[in-house]
């Protein structure tokens, strides 16, 4: 039982040393300004939850409700309206988020700079929803399109 406890832990240790290590090595995420696309806040103050890291944990929707295989690892919300989108340990994407509130809740439209070819950027219009606030869904506003499910890393 010693044993399983002490292999559970050292588990545990590598798999959080792991998520913290990712956002380490991208420089080029540093230097985006804070008021690159707008001079002041996005979100509304009850919505700055919002922010921060992001792990893809899954996705949804689409014809047969089934998502697709995901085609990123991490989605950084930043301050001012700033995302960053990483694969494999690097940057592939980075833009704004256009934001606008109607009666669903709170629309994103992520514009980017640098462009990748990934599901979130071709279908660009999601629902920011908080489920908790270690858990966030990127829900499209319409049938038959695809949603992304993450959770808090940092």
């Amino acid at each position: 039982m010693k044993i399983i406890c002490l292999i559970l832990i050292l588990l545990s240790v590598c798999f959080c040393s792991k998520e913290k290590v990712y956002r380490t090595n991208f420089s080029e995420m540093d230097t985006i300004k804070a008021d690159k696309y707008f001079a002041s806040e996005v979100l509304p103050d009850s919505r700055k939850d919002i922010y921060g890291d992001w792990r893809v944990t899954g996705t949804s929707g689409g014809f047969t409700g089934m998502g697709y295989r995901k085609d990123f690892d991490y989605l950084v919300l930043k301050p001012n309206g700033i995302f960053v989108i990483i694969r494999n340990d690097s940057l592939i994407a980075f833009g704004k988020m256009v934001v606008s509130q109607d009666n669903n809740g709170l629309l994103c439209r992520f514009s980017p700079e640098k462009p990748a070819q990934i599901e979130l950027l071709s279908d660009s219009e999601k629902y920011l929803n908080i489920v908790s606030m270690d858990s966030l869904n990127l829900y499209a506003p319409c049938c038959d399109r695809f949603n992304t499910h993450l959770i808090r890393v940092k």
